[in-house]
């Protein structure tokens, strides 16, 4: 009897504690619908929101265009040499002056006569004169190999770098201007000038106007690091 009892009074504590548990999750679930996360300050917590999926936008394809130097291309050597106009002429007079001297030397051991004493005087004063004019003008060249410029004349010998923004590098007048110029500084810092009797005036136009554009850019790029 008392088993039997004892069997029921568990059985009400039980039915008792689940009725409990199911009202203390009705109270919640109450409490959570009251306090609710509202509209304007986020989606609910419980709800999964899901983002819709974004196409990739679409781009127009561009192409990279690099800018191509009109004309031909600037040469990696080049070279120049004096025009032999002023010597060919200089050279002829020598030649006519040097056979001057030896009809008259002829016509002097022949005849003695104060004629051909007088003319191989003056031819030999010629050929002096000339072949020490051709022998004080010697014949100017110029090699180009990149920026490197070297010009030889006689004994002397310079090099300008071309692409140096210390070095004086100066263009005056234009090509096909017969007062076209290249003035260069030379490392002892004498100036150098060569003309169009020297230089293709066209192309060593465009060839400085290249390097010195280099020039330019490396002293603007050192101007800026010396600012930082």
């Amino acid at each position: 009897m008392d088993e039997v009892e004892a069997g029921t009074v568990a059985e009400r504590e039980a039915r008792a504690a689940q009725a409990a548990r199911e009202w203390a999750e009705q109270q919640r679930a109450q409490a959570r619908a009251q306090f609710s996360t509202p509209s304007w300050i986020g989606p609910d917590r419980g709800t999964t929101h899901q983002v819709p999926t974004q196409a990739e936008p679409e781009h127009d394809e561009l192409e990279v265009v690099v800018p191509v130097t009109s004309g031909p291309p600037i040469p990696d050597t080049a070279h120049w040499a004096e025009t032999a106009s002023p010597r060919l002429v200089a050279g002829t007079v020598l030649v006519l002056a040097l056979a001057g001297v030896v009809t008259s030397l002829v016509l002097t051991i022949t005849t003695q006569s104060p004629v051909a004493i007088a003319a191989l005087a003056a031819s030999a004063i010629v050929t002096v004169i000339f072949r020490g004019a051709l022998m004080a003008a010697p014949l100017t060249i110029v090699d180009l190999k990149g920026p490197m410029m070297t010009i030889r004349r006689g004994g002397e010998q310079d090099v300008v770098n071309l692409a140096d923004p210390t070095h004086i590098v100066e263009l005056v007048g234009t090509p096909g201007d017969p007062t076209w110029r290249l003035r260069l500084e030379a490392i002892d810092g004498r100036i150098v000038e060569l003309g169009p009797n020297v230089l293709d005036p066209r192309e060593a136009q465009r060839i400085v106007e290249h390097y010195r554009a280099i020039a330019d850019r490396a002293r603007r790029d050192r101007e800026e690091r010396f600012r930082r």
